[in-house]
Parts: C-alpha cells; structure tokens; sequence
C-alpha cells in the first residue's frame, strides 16, 4: 500500500514539473505594427522577428519553426499581410495572433480570418479602380 502512495506522489510531481516548463517554454511577445496589433505566441524556434519602418510604412517580418518542425513565414507591410506566401489585406486597427496553429485576425477562427484577409484584397482593389 505504502509503494502505490509513494508512486502516484512521484507522478504527481513529475505532472507539476511538465506543467511547470511547458509554459517556460512558450514565446509570447505584442506588438505594434502601424494601426495593427500583432501577437505572437509560438512554442516552436523563432529564427527571426523584425520590426522596423520602408519608406513611412510599418513593416513586420516573422520566420519561425513550429513542435512539429514545419516552417512558418509571416510578413506585414502597411495594410498587406502575406502568410507562407498567401497575401492578403488587413483593415486599420485589425488584431493578428500569431500562433503554432496559425494565423487569426480579430479573434476569428483560422478559416474565417483567411476568407476576411483575400476579401479585404478584392474589396481593396474595387475601390482602387473607380
């Protein structure tokens, strides 16, 4: 009896410790990019995060490696945003969350926020030609 107390008091332990470092482990970092609030929350490598300013337009690079180990590129430039090289439009004062799952903007799931991006494009491009 004494040996079953003593191993699920080792296990609980070892749970406490996993829990304690797995969130050691996770990157979280808020940033502003122009009108946009950009967050990143990744628990893979981040090999690169830049922030800076090309010609008076706010400019965010973001290159990193997820758990899983597949590559993950996000690039922001004024309003025009391109994920593993998709391109799409924000709106000023959109959110973006950066994530191991993906990219959401304005609290949306991942599908929606990709539909919202390519529609921001064409709406974008229909107010350019009149």
């Amino acid at each position: 009896m004494t040996g079953i107390l003593r191993k699920s008091q080792m296990i609980g332990i070892l749970l406490m410790g996993v829990l304690a470092f797995s969130s050691a482990c996770s990157h979280k970092k808020v940033l502003k990019v122009g009108s946009h609030k950009v967050t990143v929350t990744r628990h893979g490598i981040e090999k690169a995060l830049h922030l800076g300013h090309q010609a008076d337009v706010a400019t965010f690079d973001f290159d990193g490696v997820s758990p899983t180990g597949s590559g993950f590129k996000v690039a922001i430039r004024g309003d025009k945003i391109n994920v593993n090289g998709v391109d799409g439009m924000l709106r000023s004062g959109d959110s973006v969350l950066i994530s191991d799952d993906g990219v959401a903007v304005n609290a949306m799931d991942y599908g929606d926020s990709e539909k919202y991006l390519r529609a921001n494009i064409s709406s974008s491009e229909k107010s350019n030609s009149n």
